[in-house]
């Protein structure tokens, strides 16, 4: 329907305070065919599809990727809260998907899922626009702005190109937004109830994808009341209402909060808050919506809600992947509420400082989204921090002008758009509540935000084109302006490919397969995280053609005829639920290890033997040692037996004691082995000998233990590297830190080699090594020692110049060069380097404490003083230390430099 002025854009007359409207002002309009719009958002969706799917990776990526692939192509049971019906769709197009390998396919789904998110972006952009705006093809241009920059940018990309959720949720939310417009467009007095019941509906099977599908509620809520508000409320009443109502259902939580931490019924204020929710809706609304639609909303809400149904009877069967047993109603509640990761709410902050939350992530992950500035810097050959600052103000001043635009072109979207974006950002920030020390970006969790913000800077877009209305040759000057801002999502996108195009990139795969094909037949692997162990579940359950079997024969273990028989029950069962590689290792999460139900999960259905009981298992708790204490490992054979001794005051958490009594139970029964990401090793690290990617246990106690001809053939003939030395495929921070255990593996074959005076093979594994490490500058200074020890000292030289050259604040390779030299007794050189080197960093403890103990052993105690006193000014250890050299008594028991 056309407007009859420009007045109804924002037309509101007060009467009494009695809010008198016109009724068009408040709903989109029909300025663009219906037809054009439909093509031109399809176009919008099969462009970002191809992009994606170029990008695509086609095997596994690090973090949840490989566990969702895999849940899906055995219909496993993911981490909490379980995501069902991701998985389910995953599942059924597995099935569909004939001879595709699973992890194409359910990478597909994000993608898929990730382009209608785009699409729909697209969709209630023009629905927005055609609010405040009657040009169709200006609606047009800021509705594919909005969709290209949030198809393009830094998060919602990643999350399109890899088996993730977050396309998913992307999608399900920008559906239920255009859907909510389509009904405001629509409605007369309450009226298309359907739409209604379908976004409820969809809203609940949202849920089942992922949970803070929920998290825009409140604005849609909202929305839908907006029309009975503008006609039969108040404003000054309204707001207090919604002050009174905010405070009571607060007040509601808390108390009901700790009723429910009292009683020990979980999430009990969730349920009386959502009751009383409910109550105040149906109090509003129960002349609007009859009794029939009500019940109708809540059997959607049941069906929307069923497929948790599958997490309930799946676990019971046991797959593979069973995280949390969910099969009886206690732990289907734990596992729903993911109290595995603890009782967290949003009232208890887990960051020191709101502000923090904001900043460090929030705005943070915000200024990666609408252009990656490294590469941007590149092509314009422009400082990166000048290329952040510009992307940073335009970012911001289109968002801005978009809420400037809407405020004063029509004050009902303004209204519409700030209420979801409130939702999206301070509210999800709130109740998100992450922490300052996360193991990982959560840049995810935002998603919903940068994509809206997105969509208000489309808006913007528009409204920057009018703000040059009052020029005289306004329509050339506009037309160049909007020909400029529609070319920015496409430098984006531009920018932004290099790092997101995953071509080849097999990198992850090989990571679990060389962890698994490290070990010996029917080995047991303790592993630490996501990353070394989703890999490996990947690569035992799913089929895929990239992926390649090494088993090492097993050795010094002497199985029972009931090991032998529980390993041959647990082979079977893996063949049942995959078709993956190593089916005979058994794969123990530490961090897992701290529930029940996975300690049961590996005693019955993997094949690892542990002398407890259900009724034992479920005592298991975390306890102090009240005395030293000695734990004794015996052997079959009883010749490789041996004994760890643990401190008083340890503490001991369940992982531990799991791990301990899995040993005692298993070892010399079946090879035990620690992934060498594995931190904690529960008092078992003086007896493990490296082999590469893994540590065995063995009965010989000792440091740094290397099984040489393992760890040369693991390295060298079994483990596989694609993509590692490819320039032309980005390396992310995680995966360049996951990488370097290669290099520290051929450290640890340079290191001895060093030690056996063969200086040819030291210095050929050691350059080999740092083709692993990015960061090689903090290595060169050791490779100074190498070629010092092995007598080529002016090589040492010319390395050490040619850092001081390019890195001339490593003052941690001066440190060891100086070192070094102290060691070839080559004295003044060696102070010289120690000065350049505290000049550099005053601050350093460790150049501190190497200063005074050289000048301590090699009798240069008025040097060392002279250098000390220099930083002194900046380290309090320096300080001390001149006392120590000023004492012609002090000395050091050891006489050797360390």
């Amino acid at each position: 329907m056309a407007r009859k002025s420009d007045k109804s854009y924002h037309s509101i007359l007060k009467k009494d305070d009695l809010l008198i409207i016109d009724p068009e002002a408040i709903r989109p309009q029909r300025t663009i065919p219906f037809k054009l719009n439909t093509l031109i958002a399809l176009g919008v969706f099969v462009f970002t599809l191809i992009i994606y799917m170029l990008t695509n990776a086609k095997s596994l990526s690090f973090w949840d990727s490989g566990e969702y692939i895999t849940c899906s192509s055995i219909l496993g049971i993911p981490h909490a809260p379980g995501n069902p019906f991701y998985i389910i769709l995953g599942r059924f197009f597995c099935i569909m998907g004939g001879g595709i390998p699973h992890a194409m396919i359910v990478s597909f789904i994000s993608s898929l899922l990730s382009a209608l998110g785009v699409m729909f972006t697209y969709l209630m952009t023009v629905q927005l626009l055609t609010m405040v705006e009657k040009n169709k093809y200006l609606i047009i241009s800021g509705g594919i702005i909005a969709a290209f920059l949030t198809a393009f940018s830094f998060t919602y990309w990643q999350n399109a190109i890899e088996a993730e959720v977050y396309g998913g949720l992307a999608f399900i939310i920008n559906l239920i937004i255009w859907l909510t417009f389509v009904w405001v467009k629509k409605q007369k007095d309450f009226s298309h109830q359907t739409l209604l019941l379908l976004i409820v509906y969809i809203f609940f099977l949202g849920f089942c994808i992922h949970q803070t599908s929920l998290q825009i509620a409140p604005a849609i809520l909202y929305i839908i009341f907006y029309p009975l508000i503008m006609k039969h409320i108040k404003t000054s009443s309204f707001w207090m209402k919604c002050g009174f109502y905010t405070l009571g259902l607060l007040i509601v939580y808390v108390i009901f909060n700790k009723i429910g931490q009292a009683t020990n019924i979980p999430v009990l204020e969730k349920f009386v808050l959502g009751i009383a929710f409910f109550g105040i809706l149906y109090y509003y609304l129960r002349d609007k919506i009859s009794k029939r639609v009500w019940l109708l909303a809540l059997g959607l809400i049941i069906i929307g809600f069923s497929p948790h149904i599958f997490l309930y009877i799946r676990s019971s069967i046991r797959p593979y992947i069973n995280e949390g047993y969910p099969h009886n109603f206690n732990l289907f509640m734990d596992y729903i509420l993911r109290r595995q990761y603890g009782d967290f709410s949003f009232l208890e902050r887990r960051a020191s400082l709101f502000s923090e939350q904001i900043g460090y992530h929030f705005l943070r992950y915000f200024s990666w989204q609408f252009m990656h500035v490294e590469t941007v810097a590149q092509w314009f050959k422009a400082p990166v921090m000048l290329i952040q600052m510009i992307s940073n103000l335009l970012v911001a001043f289109l968002g801005l002008m978009g809420f400037y635009f809407t405020f004063k072109k029509n004050k009902h979207t303004f209204r519409y758009i700030v209420s979801i974006f409130f939702m999206v950002s301070i509210a999800m920030i709130f109740v998100m509540n992450l922490s300052d020390k996360e193991v990982r970006d959560r840049d995810y969790f935002f998603v919903t935000a940068y994509n809206f913000w997105a969509v208000i800077m489309g808006i913007g877009v528009i409204g920057l084109i009018r703000s040059l209305d009052f020029l005289k040759a306004r329509k050339a000057i506009q037309a160049f302006l909007l020909i400029i801002l529609l070319s920015y999502p496409m430098v984006n996108m531009g920018s932004q490919y290099f790092i997101h195009d995953r071509t080849g990139e097999l990198i992850s795969l090989d990571y679990g397969l060389n962890i698994i094909n490290s070990i010996e037949e029917n080995a047991i692997i303790f592993t630490n995280g996501d990353n070394d162990t989703f890999p490996l579940w990947y690569a035992q359950a799913v089929k895929d053609p990239n992926s390649v079997e090494y088993v090492h024969p097993a050795k010094d273990v002497y199985p029972t005829e009931n090991t032998k028989a529980i390993i041959k029950d647990a082979i079977e069962y893996k063949n049942q639920q995959g078709f993956g590689v190593r089916k005979d290792v058994t794969i123990a999460n530490l961090s897992l290890l701290n529930t029940p139900w996975y300690i049961r999960q590996l005693r019955d259905k993997e094949g690892v033997e542990f002398s407890m009981d259900d009724k034992q298992i479920d005592q298991l708790r975390p306890f102090k040692l009240p005395t030293d204490s000695e734990v004794e490992i015996n052997s079959p054979n009883n010749a490789d037996n041996f004994t760890i001794s643990l401190k008083e005051g340890l503490v001991l958490y369940v992982s531990n004691i799991a791990v301990i009594q899995i040993i005692k139970d298993n070892y010399g029964k079946r090879p035990i082995y620690f992934a060498v990401t594995c931190s904690e090793t529960s008092g078992f690290d003086q007896h493990l000998r490296n082999e590469g990617m893994v540590d065995r246990l063995v009965p010989i106690e000792g440091k740094e233990q290397l099984d040489l001809d393992r760890t040369i053939k693991n390295l060298n003939e079994v483990y596989k590297y694609r993509g590692i030395f490819n320039d032309k495929l980005y390396k992310d921070e995680n995966m360049v830190r996951l990488i370097t255990n290669y290099g520290a593996a051929y450290m640890r074959l340079s290191e001895y080699y060093k030690k056996q005076k063969d200086f040819k093979s030291a210095e050929t594994y050691f350059n080999k090594a740092l083709t692993f490490i990015q960061d090689k500058s903090r290595f060169l200074g050791l490779k100074t020692v190498l070629l010092m020890e092995s007598g080529k000292p002016d090589e040492a030289a010319k390395l050490i110049d040619e850092i001081i050259k390019n890195d001339p604040k490593n003052s941690q390779a001066l440190i060891q060069y100086s070192y070094a030299l102290l060691k070839q007794h080559r004295f003044d050189e060696a102070y010289k380097y120690l000065r350049i080197a505290a000049q550099i960093s005053p601050d350093s403890k460790d150049l501190a404490a190497l200063i005074t103990q050289a000048s301590v052993i090699y009798n240069m105690r008025k040097q060392g003083i002279e250098i000390l006193v220099t930083m002194a000014p900046y380290s309090q250890e320096a300080t001390q230390f001149i006392t120590y050299l000023q004492d012609p008594d002090f000395n050091l028991d050891n006489q050797e430099l360390e």
